[in-house]
């Protein structure tokens, strides 16, 4: 692991001697990485080969679902079942209990078939946030095809009660999701290679606040933030870590592209 401290103090997030690790090679283009405590285990996509695998805590690399309908983001909902997007189903999914069948809950919008759901993350008030964009339709590889019946690619929002709006319209290919301490959402956009900014309201509607950061090379597909408010971005060169104002804080390089990024394990230091 190569580390450029772009503040001096990027470095105090790493403990001396750390360092980057393959754990595990062959895949086509990596994504939707989400620690799953109740199984010990992250559990990630590979969007182009149409499968999921699970990585243990053991070190233990298992096959999770061949065909997997082309899943791309994970993340756990309140009550600490699988969520996923699906980008050959076009549809938000849920797994109630570990290798069992997954369930739609979220397919249409009006009346129109969602595009091909992408990245999706937990709110604080249980609400789950998703990204549209049209991957999945436009890229045999990542999909099954088919055509584009909503009038835009956005970010929509399915409330504990199951209602499903969509408060961010004005994206061009929006992907990666998180949110900060504060309750903002930041939103990665693959079409414009910017991550936005949104204020929420109780009632789950968004403000637009503008461009919260950029990266270079290359563009950021997933995002987490951690427990302190950083934020790690992935990017062309690795991973990018800002402040929660969106200052470079420095990077970790690695040899191909990052396309995702997950926190987790028995040692998860700082991070969520």
């Amino acid at each position: 692991m190569t580390l450029r401290a772009a503040r001096p103090e990027f470095l105090d997030l790493f403990p001396a001697g750390a360092e980057a690790r393959r754990l595990a090679d062959g895949f086509t283009w990596t994504e939707g990485p989400v620690y799953v405590p109740a199984r010990s285990a992250v559990i990630f996509s590979d969007v182009r080969q149409n499968r999921t695998w699970a990585w243990s805590d053991d070190g233990q690399l298992s096959p999770e679902m061949h065909p997997s309908h082309h899943q791309n983001g994970h993340c756990l909902n309140k009550q600490g079942h699988l969520i996923a997007c699906s980008h050959g189903l076009r549809r938000l999914e849920r797994q109630r209990e570990p290798g069992g069948e997954w369930e739609s809950i979220a397919d249409s919008f009006e009346g129109k078939k969602l595009n091909s759901p992408n990245d999706v993350c937990l709110a604080p008030d249980g609400s789950l946030w998703f990204s549209d964009p049209t991957y999945g339709i436009d890229k045999p590889e990542e999909g099954y095809g088919g055509e584009m019946e909503l009038p835009g690619r956005w970010v929509f929002r399915l409330a504990p009660d199951g209602t499903l709006s969509a408060p961010i319209r004005d994206r061009v290919k929006p992907n990666g999701l998180a949110f900060l301490p504060s309750g903002n959402l930041l939103v990665s956009d693959t079409g414009d290679n910017a991550t936005h900014r949104y204020c929420l309201n109780a009632r789950g509607e968004t403000e637009y606040q503008g461009v919260h950061f950029t990266v270079e090379p290359g563009k950021t597909d997933g995002l987490r933030v951690d427990a302190g408010g950083l934020i790690w971005a992935s990017a062309g060169d690795g991973v990018h870590v800002l402040t929660p104002d969106g200052d470079e804080l420095g990077r970790v390089l690695t040899p191909q592209t990052t396309s995702n990024l997950c926190f987790g394990g028995r040692k998860a230091g700082r991070s969520t």
